[in-house]
């Protein structure tokens, strides 16, 4: 297995859940588009896990831990953090806005595209990210196991 699979337990859960995408890969007609909205029970409980995680963090919410699984991992414009802030574009507590979701599932997974905002004391200052969610199904509701956020003011100005 390669170095960065072992890493990461999500990370490895991820690679797994995309091994049978890459096997098919030119034996069946092309899927759906992967981000296409799903529609199904679970996906109001996503929505809402990933928008509280969301805002808490752009908050300094601590409390928003409860929505991480054991060992959940986090990468911020590239580089991996343990440390709070850990949505990329999100220097300090601030005010958040959720854009958008586009939520897809599969069994006992879920990946999740979420736009975002973050307002700190000066609007002057505000920044515009895209995170990208991993979420597990558990006993006590779907759990984010990784995010992977960049932060996009400075492409779109």
């Amino acid at each position: 297995m390669p170095r960065w699979i072992a890493r990461s337990r999500s990370a490895a859960r991820a690679a797994l859940l995309l091994l049978p995408l890459a096997a098919c890969a030119g034996h069946a007609p092309p899927p759906a588009p992967l981000l296409a909205p799903t529609i199904g029970a679970d996906v109001p409980a996503i929505r809402a896990a990933v928008t509280a995680f969301i805002l808490g963090e752009t908050q300094g919410d601590e409390t928003v831990d409860t929505l991480l699984a054991p060992g959940a991992d986090f990468v911020a414009g590239g580089v991996g953090v343990a440390q709070r802030p850990r949505l990329a574009g999100v220097p300090a507590p601030g005010t958040g806005a959720v854009d958008d979701l586009r939520i897809q599932v599969a069994g006992e997974y879920a990946w999740v595209v979420a736009g975002y905002g973050w307002m700190g004391r000066d609007p002057a200052g505000a920044e515009r990210g895209v995170a990208t969610f991993i979420l597990e199904r558990h006993p006590a509701g779907w759990r984010i196991h990784h995010v992977h956020s960049s932060s996009v003011a400075r492409w779109v100005r």
